[in-house]
């Protein structure tokens, strides 16, 4: 006779699954592509494909509502239901890409009705943010001179943003739209995660400075303010680790340092920490040891005591 699962044990395996596939690199297999077939025409479209497979993200070849157009959905992983079934859900990103070639661009410019077109598309794409795609702009203009200005072009992209807040690029190779739309899907498929994070470290009354990357120093309350303190002064340029220790030993906060060139002032400040002595090697402090000195001390005082936002250190 078999043992029944434990529900609760479940639900813990599942939960960790779904955090699993929202990190970096396992997210990416669950976002589809749907690429509209004029998308892969040449010369613009002859490198999406394999860049889309290589960063591990589903496609799939669909008409879409406008032509030459990106759209993104994500399939949301199978879930376990408070009644123990398991549910898989399609979920549409808020994301599109319209692709334009540099002779059709030029042709909307110079009509002035790139704006009614942005329009149109934004109509057949309800609910969803649009990128424009300018393909081949640059070396259109360099094979039919005079065929539009640049004021005109600057003019009617800035136009679309204002009016109908599209972002845009203009790219001249096929290598970079596929960098564009595959970096653009790695974001989205990162999106999740990314929320997550920023709930997590920003929702209730305490704040977090860390991060899970490696190098970063987490803080929680009072834990770990010494590593950060230390970390952030050996970020400074010229600051080894032993000359943070240094000062570390004599101010061992940064409260302590900040408060030390207040009373200091102006004229001493700047030469605050010169005369401290460093240790080589954890060794002990001996006449031959070397000090921070006034140079590198002005460089500290300057970045936390200068009002000055264009003070350069």
């Amino acid at each position: 006779m078999f043992a029944r699962p434990n529900p609760e044990r479940l639900k813990l395996l599942n939960h960790n699954e779904e955090q699993r596939n929202l990190k970096p690199g396992h997210c990416n297999k669950f976002l589809h592509v749907v690429i509209d077939p004029d998308c892969l025409k040449e010369p613009h479209g002859a490198q999406v494909l394999p860049k889309l497979t290589e960063l591990g993200c589903k496609y799939e070849l669909k008409p879409q509502p406008c032509s030459s157009t990106f759209t993104f959905y994500r399939t949301v992983p199978a879930k376990l239901t408070t009644t123990g079934a398991m549910t898989e859900t399609k979920v549409d990103e808020p994301f599109a890409v319209h692709l334009l070639d540099g002779a059709t661009f030029v042709a909307y410019v110079r009509n002035r009705q790139l704006l009614a077109t942005v329009r149109s598309i934004k109509e057949q794409l309800p609910g969803r943010r649009l990128s424009l795609l300018v393909f081949g702009l640059v070396t259109y203009c360099r094979e039919h001179r005079g065929s539009v200005g640049r004021r005109d072009t600057e003019q009617a992209l800035t136009e679309v943003q204002l009016h109908e807040d599209i972002s845009h690029q203009l790219l001249e190779t096929d290598e970079q739209v596929a960098s564009f739309v595959a970096q653009l899907a790695r974001s989205i498929a990162e999106r999740p995660y990314k929320q997550q994070q920023m709930e997590k470290y920003t929702s209730g009354e305490q704040v977090y400075l860390g991060n899970e990357k490696k190098g970063c120093v987490r803080v929680e309350g009072t834990a770990g303010l010494q590593q950060l303190y230390q970390a952030q002064l050996i970020k400074i340029p010229s600051v080894t680790l032993e000359i943070a220790e240094a000062i570390m030993s004599t101010y061992p906060t940064m409260r302590s340092l900040l408060d030390g060139f207040r009373a200091a002032g102006n004229t001493d400040g700047p030469n605050l920490l010169s005369n401290i002595s460093i240790r080589r090697a954890g060794g002990p402090v001996t006449t031959s040891n070397r000090r921070i000195g006034p140079e590198l001390s002005r460089k500290i005082y300057s970045l936390y005591a200068s009002t000055n936002p264009k003070q350069e250190v």
